[in-house]
């Protein structure tokens, strides 16, 4: 067992390596830095991730986050979400609100919208001024986790979010 675990975190170690290249940060105070990844080895034909995070670009500044009454029992998957990034503080910042149906008015420029069959189930506007969750989402604080990485990061180039890195986060829609 220790085996298999030993060698999938080093071959995740390896992937992450591979084929991260750093790129420089948007401006300087964006924390922290910005990377740009591809998904193959032949960069001509690979699709560029739009700012997506690399795998230990986990450990944020100190940054903080509000939940709103709307999200009343759905606080501690909020809480998940934003502690995937580290370094979140409950209290002041970015103000945090639930609906119950899909997301109105997101996709504007200055938002990032995120997809489950077909409609908007979360949104981050201007990079952390506001964010807004969607209870239809089949995984919440992995929703939550999502908004709040657009803090610092666009869309990565995988087509459904899971778990499974920082850029798989970060993928722009919910397909299970």
């Amino acid at each position: 067992m220790l085996t298999r675990i030993a060698t999938a975190v080093g071959a995740a170690l390896v992937a992450a390596v591979a084929l991260t290249v750093p790129a420089a940060a948007d401006n300087a105070d964006s924390a922290p830095a910005r990377a740009t990844t591809t998904r193959s080895a032949d960069a001509s034909t690979a699709q560029a991730a739009k700012s997506a995070p690399q795998a230990d670009a986990r450990k944020a500044a100190a940054w903080g986050y509000v939940i709103d009454g709307s999200c009343g029992g759905r606080e501690g998957a909020i809480r998940g979400g934003a502690n995937y990034w580290g370094g979140a503080t409950e209290g002041s910042g970015t103000p945090v609100n639930c609906v119950s149906g899909y997301v109105e008015g997101c996709g504007a420029r200055g938002s990032e919208p995120v997809y489950q069959a077909g409609g908007v189930i979360g949104c981050n506007w201007g990079a952390g001024q506001k964010i807004t969750l969607s209870t239809l989402a089949s995984d919440f604080q992995l929703l939550a986790a999502h908004e709040f990485g657009h803090n610092w990061y666009g869309h990565s180039g995988y087509a459904c979010m899971s778990w499974n890195s920082p850029d798989e986060v970060m993928a722009p829609t919910m397909c299970g």
